[in-house]
């Protein structure tokens, strides 16, 4: 049971004190791809320990039990014995039952918004076709009175499964050759990357999770990273200033809600940044970032193991009785 009372204590703690903790730390900016996967790796972490906690409190009755006492060498017993709750199995089975409607909630949610979000592109795909052009340079163009500029991501049930980026008229006739090419560049990066994929997790998390705090803010957070991680791919660090000026051209733009677009998304906020010198990243950074992550959501596996280790632990150092026999 202390297992499971850990686990429900990281939930809490990373829930609501995560977020604060991570905001602070001002190198997200810099690299945002490692803020990216940083803020992922927190929310998986929430949600990974409260399933290892249902999973702890009823596995003295679940056919688990088993193969985790054959994983360490320990005796079935032995197991049962340090995940039992002084309740029975009932918390295990309430845990469990509230696991599976809360994951159940998670995956219809996950499963409406995906499918939402795709009707809403079909659609948008048959105006452009309508109403759009090809340009030469591999987007469409279409005739709008203000300069917008965004893209709509592919699939592998759509013709172009690539994805697509839009520029208006207005945008054409305000972006230099230069600004254009970085714009272009900037939407390509998201469809490549699959930004939407990142935002659509973190979306349903924060849908299906409104009351904790961890998710809205990877939610906000992770939408700003994509953005910044669209820029540094699109421009090299003589370039940056040249891509602020098109972000400041393109800020009265406007774009349909289920694309990304290149200038609405914090665009002050990326202006700055691309304007100010350009950071030094330090050597190995993302390895660390990466050993980080592994780490945080490992945390939770631990945890839930740590019974289990013990309990081989116990079995190892005990000695069975010797039978003297008589001479």
């Amino acid at each position: 049971m202390t297992a499971a009372l850990l686990l429900a204590a990281y939930v809490v703690a990373a829930g609501s004190g995560g977020a604060t903790a991570l905001s602070r730390w001002t190198w997200i900016n810099r690299a945002p791809r490692c803020g990216i996967l940083a803020w992922q790796a927190l929310s998986f972490s929430v949600v990974l320990a409260g399933f290892l906690a249902a999973v702890a409190l009823a596995l003295p009755f679940l056919p688990l039990r088993y193969a985790v006492a054959d994983l360490f060498g320990a005796h079935t017993l032995t197991v049962i014995e340090h995940y039992a709750t002084p309740l029975g199995p009932w918390p295990g089975i309430a845990a469990l039952t509230v696991v599976a409607f809360l994951a159940t909630k998670l995956a219809l949610t996950t499963a409406r918004r995906i499918r939402r979000a795709d009707q809403a592109r079909r659609a948008q795909r048959k105006a452009l076709a309508l109403v759009g052009h090809q340009h030469p340079e591999g987007f469409i163009v279409i005739e709008h009175a203000e300069p917008v500029a965004y893209c709509l991501p592919g699939g592998a049930g759509h013709p172009d499964r690539h994805g697509t980026v839009v520029l208006s008229t207005a945008a054409l006739a305000l972006l230099t050759d230069d600004e254009r090419h970085l714009v272009l560049g900037h939407e390509r990066r998201h469809l490549r990357a699959r930004h939407d994929l990142a935002l659509a997790c973190a979306d349903a998390l924060r849908t299906t999770f409104p009351r904790v705090a961890v998710f809205a803010a990877a939610h906000r957070e992770i939408a700003v990273l994509v953005e910044m991680a669209a820029d540094d791919a699109a421009s090299t660090a003589r370039e940056r200033r040249t891509l602020a000026q098109a972000l400041v051209a393109l800020g009265t733009g406007t774009r349909p809600e289920v694309a990304l677009g290149a200038s609405d998304t914090a665009a002050v906020q990326r202006v700055r940044r691309l304007t100010a010198p350009v950071p030094r990243r330090r050597a190995g950074q993302g390895s660390m970032v990466a050993a980080a992550a592994l780490a945080v959501l490992s945390l939770p596996v631990s945890i839930a193991l740590a019974p289990a280790v013990e309990a081989a632990t116990r079995d190892c150092c005990a000695i069975a009785p010797l039978a003297i026999e008589p001479s």
